[in-house]
């Protein structure tokens, strides 16, 4: 049984993106958890103050989570086609990333997606301070961004992205290749780098992989050698049925403070296209 959690928030615009995860795991034994988080805005005030506040300052916050994550049961839940899938809800007072880190852990969660959203005045080409929080510190499973505007493929290509400069884990390349079993896709790599300037190294990493993908696949890779990064946004715009899989390494010292960004957050939300972030 594969398990899968899903914050949302107040604002529900992105039914379209949850019906593509539920429609993922159509074949699959599978339960989906809904988290909404809320916190207490005590700024200025006193002791005293919060000693003295009434209940219904408490269960205001309280009462709204519980309400968002109802709409959220009774569209999927409540009217449910697949007796295959259990929908349940979370709600919890605390941080967003302490909260999603908590709830992989205690219910062992194997994939966490990530909802676009549809925003005013046309779509954004760079992920929220909230959703880049989430790349750089929740590194504990799979986590899947899901654009508002996505279609339902039947049979998905996953194209890993990848410069092979580290030797790829083998229980995250284990966990990926199980999504791709579940959706019924193909695979592609796609290498960050010209063929003629991969070092030893790369070229070694890449071997690997191709081994492993070809001894649980029967059958060869499609392997292609892209430059950059804006190479990859062409290749995704031609390509717009593929699910995009991105090796991302450790935080190093200069993206824990902030001065550089992952590769993932780099390059942005993609339109129609679902994007999977893998941990190194």
């Amino acid at each position: 049984m594969k398990k899968v959690l899903i914050p949302i928030d107040h604002e529900i615009n992105s039914y379209k993106a949850i019906d593509y995860v539920v429609s993922f795991f159509r074949n699959e034994v599978c339960e989906f958890y809904f988290l909404n988080t809320y916190t207490y805005n005590v700024d200025g005030l006193k002791a005293i103050d919060l000693l003295q506040a009434e209940d219904d300052w408490f269960e205001k916050p309280k009462i709204a989570s519980e309400n968002c994550l109802g709409k959220v049961l009774e569209r999927y839940a409540v009217n449910k086609g697949d007796s295959s899938h259990d929908f349940r809800a979370i709600s919890k007072c605390g941080t967003l990333i302490e909260e999603i880190k908590k709830s992989i852990t205690d219910i062992n969660i194997d994939l966490l997606v990530l909802p676009g959203h549809n925003k005013a005045g046309g779509s954004t080409n760079k992920y929220s301070r909230k959703y880049k929080r989430i790349i750089e510190n929740i590194r504990e499973c799979p986590v899947m961004f899901i654009p508002s505007m996505v279609e339902i493929h039947t049979t998905p290509k996953f194209v890993l992205v990848s410069n092979f400069e580290s030797e790829h884990p083998k229980v995250e390349i284990e966990k990926w290749y199980e999504l791709v079993k579940i959706a019924n896709g193909s695979v592609k790599i796609l290498i960050l780098s010209e063929k003629n300037k991969m070092n030893a190294n790369q070229k070694a990493n890449l071997k690997m992989l191709e081994l492993q993908l070809h001894m649980w696949n029967g059958k060869p890779v499609t392997v292609q050698n892209i430059g950059n990064a804006l190479e990859l946004k062409n290749y995704v715009a031609n390509n717009p049925d593929h699910i995009i899989c991105i090796m991302d390494r450790k935080p190093d010292f200069w993206r824990k403070f902030g001065l550089k960004y992952s590769r993932i957050t780099n390059l942005g939300p993609l339109p129609g296209t679902p994007v999977i972030a893998l941990h190194q």
